[in-house]
């Protein structure tokens, strides 16, 4: 495999993926292999700046493009992706931006989450990850990675990084920051873990909390608009389960 590997960390926006990035920055560290490069606004800039180091790059960016394809065709990418029920999805930036529903749906925000979800599977070399399941079973998810990067674990290892990014693990990295980076006014988050100020809430992160957030007819919205890749994803549907 070509000693300058991109592992491209593309999960679904509000679903785990800043979790599944560290977990493949971790035993991609720890295998000695490379080193993570963080996140950019668009993979071109972090080309530009890490392109020629050598060893395995480890980079988060929720969207797809054209030149992330270009390095899985030449062979020199692996990827891993996350997604989560749209409806918890939506929810999740209700919390974040502290928006009502309405304006968020007035943005339109689901539309290139999907869009970026069909370019994700679909792309050869990236392993796939339900939000629900990597939750309920975080040292799995390590173990899945590991196996897709090509790292061999000892015995009982899965286990002992899983609890090294527990919540409570997790709000004390938060607590330390020490080098930051600015999306923009509102969102700065730490360079190592991607974590930012109101990241974690373990209440959010519950799966299913759509049912009690939002109203019937928010849901019904989210469902009209989105059910078929709802179904697709074995997601059942409020509006066919409470008639």
């Amino acid at each position: 495999m070509d000693k300058h590997m991109w592992v491209f960390c593309g999960g679904m926006k509000r679903s785990g993926s800043t979790l599944q990035f560290q977990l493949a920055a971790h035993l991609v560290e720890m295998a000695g292999l490379g080193q993570r490069v963080g996140w950019t606004a668009e993979f071109t800039e972090a080309k530009q700046l890490y392109g020629v180091q050598p060893g395995w790059k480890v980079y988060k960016n929720h969207n797809h493009s054209p030149d992330i394809a270009a390095e899985f065709t030449a062979g020199r990418a692996k990827g891993v992706y996350v997604y989560r029920d749209l409806r918890d999805v939506f929810v999740s930036f209700m919390h974040k931006q502290e928006a009502p529903f309405e304006r968020l749906w007035q943005r339109d925000i689901l539309r290139e989450v999907v869009q970026n979800h069909a370019l994700w599977t679909g792309q050869a070399g990236v392993l796939v990850s339900r939000y629900e399941a990597m939750m309920d079973d975080v040292a799995g998810e390590v173990s899945r990675i590991a196996d897709h990067l090509g790292i061999a674990l000892a015995d009982g290892q899965a286990q002992a990084i899983a609890d090294e990014y527990s919540i409570d693990r997790q709000k004390a990295r938060l607590g330390s920051v020490t080098d930051v980076q600015a999306v923009d006014s509102r969102t700065v988050f730490d360079k190592h873990s991607l974590l930012h100020g109101n990241h974690i809430s373990e209440a959010e992160g519950q799966a299913g909390q759509w049912h009690t957030v939002l109203t019937a007819d928010q849901i019904g919205l989210v469902e009209a608009h989105y059910g078929a890749w709802l179904v697709a994803q074995g997601y059942q549907l409020y509006t066919t389960t409470e008639e």
